[in-house]
């Protein structure tokens, strides 16, 4: 087995998509092994976010209903984005608090169910992150102890989810806590 050690940049990354993006049917082109993937703090400090609070009101379609990605975060102090708290993984530890990464096809869709399912007085569980969540007392966040980060994609939605999982598994040693299936 050959092992590979070299990571491409973000910068790499994200022409990587556009590449991808601009295709034609039918054209193809390589990809990038999991293994080259960039770090994760690399990802979180280098792409361009948008960052709320989960409890900072609804998601609107007119400025969130797009295709994209997301990360759900965990908050030191009540509303503060840049407070996250460093979790201890297995390969190191992760200074972003993140807790899980997601895509979707309708964001404001997809991140007002999350929203409504982290509400302590309403038991919703369309969002399977926040559920496991819940089950979880270590991990159990109330709402405004959330953040959640933001990214429009395109049409790639799945296979940008894919690299930054990759990324976060290459960097850690394992998932986000609340990314239970890969």
């Amino acid at each position: 087995m050959v092992e590979i050690s070299y990571n491409i940049s973000v910068r790499e990354l994200r022409a990587y998509w556009e590449k991808v993006h601009n295709l034609a049917d039918g054209e193809r082109i390589g990809v990038y092994p999991r293994e080259c993937m960039p770090s994760w703090t690399g990802l979180c400090d280098e792409l361009p976010w948008e960052t709320y609070t989960l409890d900072g009101g609804y998601f609107s379609a007119k400025h969130h209903g797009f295709r994209g990605v997301y990360r759900l975060f965990a908050l030191e102090n009540a509303g503060d984005l840049k407070s996250a708290p460093t979790f201890r993984r297995l390969g190191g530890d992760d200074p972003t608090g993140t807790l899980y990464i997601g895509e979707a096809g309708d964001l404001a869709k997809r991140l007002n169910q999350a929203r409504r399912s982290a509400r302590s007085h309403r038991r919703e569980d369309s969002h399977g992150a926040i559920s496991a969540m819940r089950q979880i007392p270590k991990l159990n966040f109330p709402i405004e102890k959330i953040g959640v980060a933001l990214m429009y994609t395109d049409r790639l939605t799945r296979m940008i989810e894919r690299d930054l999982l990759y990324s976060y598994i290459n960097t850690f040693g394992d998932s986000p806590p609340l990314n239970y299936k890969i």
